[in-house]
């Protein structure tokens, strides 16, 4: 089979969870004997090749601002870049350039945030079938995170109905979607997103993480100070307020939070947030080695997180959570126990259970024993098997008709 998988960025270049998913998906493809090809954005021009096996085809962006500046420009500006990146019919002539010389059978795409939707429009015309991932609610939302104003939303804002009824128009030639937990998709079709797509063809598939060997996690044996740690994207959805509100009812000592993101326009806001408290602010940091260093990891997302891919992370090095009891985070950290969720941007909520954890001392936390069933979902053989299985699926629905 013959694997186009199309994204706003790719490894190297990492903003976010996806495209490390993507990478996983589209190398291990390659090891079962599929020919694949990523096409993705770049933010100079740089030329097609092959990256561990997968032949890649980089785009040199033609939005108006490269995704990574976007925050330090007037607001005037980012409207123009996301008005512009929704009728960029030049993007998406250079990704059909990339679908022409590859030839796929099938056109996967991801986290479409940054290109333009005729890419699908381009799909059907190739002959190729689309199939495309749930990563975010991109097709619903403008900001594709269904949060403003500090809260999740209950329903679609003036701007983002608009953005996805035009959205929408072109990925009604989707073939089949994926969605990464089961609240994504339902809440696609809450909006009447895929809601008549058949099941068939509608499917949830969670994310793969990299898996360690030797089976079950092992916990590195700690003393002192119980550390607490944060990891991700330093921005009000994440709950990082949330958290350091809380952590200013723990006692004075005995503990400290550990803060593995960075924030896009600087984390002076949060320094300020924390004054005194025992909290370092590392900036990026390595996702293993951070893991490695602390003793619970704590996600207090207030949005609906669409998989969580911290929370698997954390349970394959055998580090325990506590999390948001909302979205796809409160599947994962809730499959360990119910104890372990908390009300989302409930700071007294919060500081009551890591003061209950302090008290307990590290002995009392989950065993990496529970956070087997999880674990053995997110395999990346499973993610492939069902991706193959979907594929496969949506070729012989083709065919029979």
């Amino acid at each position: 089979m013959r694997i186009l998988h199309v994204s706003s960025v790719y490894p190297p270049h990492v903003v976010g969870g996806a495209e490390k998913v993507v990478e996983m998906l589209a190398e291990a493809q390659v090891a079962r004997g599929h020919q694949v090809a990523a096409a993705y954005l770049t933010r100079d021009e740089q030329p097609t090749g092959v990256r561990h096996g997968v032949t890649v085809f980089p785009q040199e962006s033609r939005n108006l601002v490269w995704m990574e500046d976007v925050f330090r420009q007037p607001r005037i500006k980012r409207t123009a870049n996301k008005l512009g990146q929704m009728i960029n019919y030049s993007g998406a002539h250079d990704f059909r350039g990339a679908m022409r010389k590859f030839k796929p059978d099938i056109v996967h795409t991801h986290s479409m945030v940054e290109l333009p939707p005729m890419i699908w429009s381009h799909v059907a015309a190739s002959g190729a079938k689309a199939v495309h991932t749930l990563h975010d609610y991109d097709l619903l939302c403008s900001r594709a995170s269904m949060f403003r104003n500090g809260r999740s939303c209950e329903g679609q804002h003036a701007s983002c109905r608009v953005t996805s009824l035009w959205k929408g128009h072109f990925a009604r030639t989707i073939d089949a979607v994926a969605a990464v937990s089961a609240p994504v998709l339902a809440e696609h079709r809450r909006f009447g997103m895929f809601e008549d797509m058949p099941s068939a063809r509608a499917r949830v598939i969670w994310n793969a993480v990299a898996e360690r060997t030797g089976g079950v996690p092992e916990r590195r044996a700690r003393s002192g100070d119980f550390i607490f740690g944060f990891l991700g994207r330093l921005v009000p959805e994440k709950g990082i307020t949330t958290l350091i509100e809380a952590c200013h009812f723990l006692p004075p000592d005995g503990w400290r939070l550990a803060v593995a993101g960075r924030a896009q326009e600087g984390d002076h806001v949060y320094r300020g947030q924390a004054g005194d408290l025992p909290i370092d602010f590392l900036g990026f940091t390595n996702p293993r080695a951070f893991l490695d260093s602390i003793d619970m990891l704590v996600v207090p997302s207030i949005w609906r997180e669409p998989f969580g891919l911290t929370v698997v992370e954390a349970f394959a090095q055998g580090v325990p959570v506590i999390g948001s009891d909302l979205g796809a985070i409160a599947d994962l950290v809730g499959s360990v126990g119910k104890e372990w969720l908390v009300p989302p941007a409930d700071k007294d909520a919060l500081a009551s259970r890591m003061i209950d954890v302090l008290k307990r001392g590290r002995d009392s936390l989950p065993s990496p024993e529970s956070f087997a069933p999880v674990l053995d979902a997110v395999k990346l053989d499973r993610m492939v098997d069902a991706y193959d299985s979907l594929y496969a699926d949506t070729l012989a629905l083709d065919r029979a008709a």
